[in-house]
């Protein structure tokens, strides 16, 4: 049986729960009344109560009640300088959930409102609705949890390329980060740096999340209610979605339960040919000072395929 290990300290700083005083003040304090207002005037509701939402740390997100229909809302507002360099995020998203509004077995959030350039807001904002459900890592039940997590990739990889989506490519290692200091296998990493730079294995071109992880997935009860967090998704390989979650699966819970993952994958879609490059190139950009045993593992279970 598997026994869920618990997220370590340095991870779950990754997921936005332990934040410097000033990045939190940034990201968890109360939004501008003048926000505030613009999301009334957009919804025809007024708002009642803020609540700032844990678990990233890129954006400001808060779960709004409002007294009126919709009841509740989900703000996201681009409140960090990174914003500048990819302007192309909130327009993205804002696109993105609309196109989610249209496909049916998705549980996706709907776009309720959006100022993408901040034009209106004085920064970036999306306004989107509210999803039922909790974070789970350590699930009751393993091999559901699993199931539903494969289960729902194909709906999401069938839904319609909206127009003007980014094509996918696989994020770029930081110079000097790859291999990194704390490895024990420098080569396999290198490897995969090396299939980074080179060509890219057939396959579709769908709609993929694109940072697909159970960190973005909500439950209610055993039940899967909710997949979150769409602001990079773009035009690629389905295998790009199964090899962020294995990576961050892997990680949490060990390379057995990554490779649980992908066989149920397989067995739901009948995809029996899963290279390796699509685990490899996925990782190399996640990469950071603290030592990762369970990364290292996956690189390592992964090169040791193509030998």
């Amino acid at each position: 049986m598997w026994h869920p290990c618990r997220v370590t300290d340095p991870l779950a700083a990754v997921y936005g729960f332990d934040l410097a005083p000033e990045l939190r003040d940034r990201l968890r304090g109360e939004p501008p009344a003048g926000v505030l207002r613009w999301v009334e005037s957009e919804l025809g509701a007024r708002v009642v109560g803020a609540r700032a939402l844990d678990g990233g740390t890129s954006s400001a997100v808060h779960m709004l009640t409002l007294s009126g229909a919709p009841d509740s809302a989900v703000l996201r507002r681009y409140v960090l300088d990174w914003v500048a360099e990819e302007p192309w995020i909130p327009p993205n998203e804002a696109r993105v959930l609309r196109a989610l509004g249209d496909a049916p077995g998705v549980p996706a959030p709907r776009l309720l409102a959006a100022d993408p350039d901040g034009s209106v807001t004085g920064t970036p904002t999306t306004v989107m609705s509210a999803l039922p459900g909790r974070v789970v890592w350590e699930p009751t039940d393993p091999e559901s949890w699993l199931r539903q997590l494969a289960e729902v990739l194909p709906l999401i990889h069938a839904v319609p390329v909206p127009p003007g989506l980014d094509a996918w490519a696989p994020y770029p290692p930081e110079p000097g980060d790859v291999p990194p200091a704390w490895s024990a296998y420098p080569g396999d990493w290198e490897l995969a740096v090396e299939l980074w730079h080179g060509p890219v294995p057939d396959s579709d071109k769908v709609f993929v999340h694109r940072d697909y992880h159970p960190g973005n997935v909500l439950w209610t009860g055993d039940r899967l209610s909710g997949v979150i967090d769409w602001v990079s998704s773009c035009v690629g390989p389905p295998e790009e979605d199964v090899a962020h979650c294995r990576a961050n699966l892997a990680i949490h819970h060990g390379v057995a339960v990554a490779d649980r993952f992908l066989a149920i994958w397989q067995d739901i879609t009948g995809r029996r040919d899963y290279h390796p490059y699509w685990d490899l190139t996925n990782v190399v950009s996640m990469v950071s000072d603290e030592a990762n045993p369970g990364l290292d593992q996956f690189v390592a279970s992964a090169a040791a395929r193509l030998r």
